[in-house]
C-alpha cells in the first residue's frame, strides 16, 4: 500500500510557470543590475582621466614663470576662461576633453589661485561630466 508521501506525481504545470515567471523576473533584474554598472564603471573612468589630466595641467603651470609665461599670467574678468576657449587659457589633451583654466592672484606676490576644468566635447553627458580643480601654485 502507498501512502502519500510515495506520490510520483511530479509538478503541475503551474508551478512550472510560476517557478519560470520568478526566474524570469530575477534574471530581468540582474540585467538591469549589470547595464547600471557597466554605466557607472565608464563614468568612473573618464572622471579619473578627466582628473588626471587636470593633475598634469597643475604640474605643468607650476614649472611656468609668473612673469614670462602668459598661461600663469592673471586672466582676465571677461571672458570667463572657464566659460570659454581664452587664448593661452585652454588647450585639447585629448579629443574627449577641452581644458580651460583660470587664474588668480594668490595672498602672496609669489602665488596664483589655479582653476582647472575639463569640459566633455561629447554630446552625451552621461558618459562624462566636468571636472574641476582648484588649487594654489607658487613661484620657486
Amino acid at each position: 500500500m502507498r501512502g502519500a508521501w510515495c506520490r510520483e506525481d511530479g509538478m503541475g504545470l503551474m508551478e512550472v510557470l510560476i517557478a519560470v515567471g520568478i526566474l524570469t523576473v530575477g534574471l530581468l533584474g540582474s540585467a538591469q543590475l549589470l547595464a547600471i554598472t557597466t554605466h557607472t564603471h565608464m563614468l568612473a573612468r573618464e572622471t579619473t582621466d578627466a582628473t588626471r589630466l587636470a593633475q598634469a595641467k597643475v604640474e605643468e603651470l607650476i614649472k611656468a614663470n609668473f612673469g614670462t609665461d602668459p598661461s600663469v599670467q592673471i586672466s582676465g574678468v571677461a571672458p570667463d576662461p572657464l566659460e570659454q576657449n581664452v587664448t593661452s587659457y585652454f588647450d585639447r589633451p585629448t579629443q574627449s576633453y577641452t581644458r580651460r583654466w583660470r587664474v588668480a592672484a594668490g595672498p602672496t606676490a609669489t602665488t596664483r589661485l589655479v582653476t582647472i576644468r575639463l569640459v566633455p566635447t561629447r554630446t552625451d553627458l552621461r558618459m562624462a561630466k566636468d571636472v574641476e580643480i582648484t588649487t594654489l601654485i607658487r613661484q620657486w
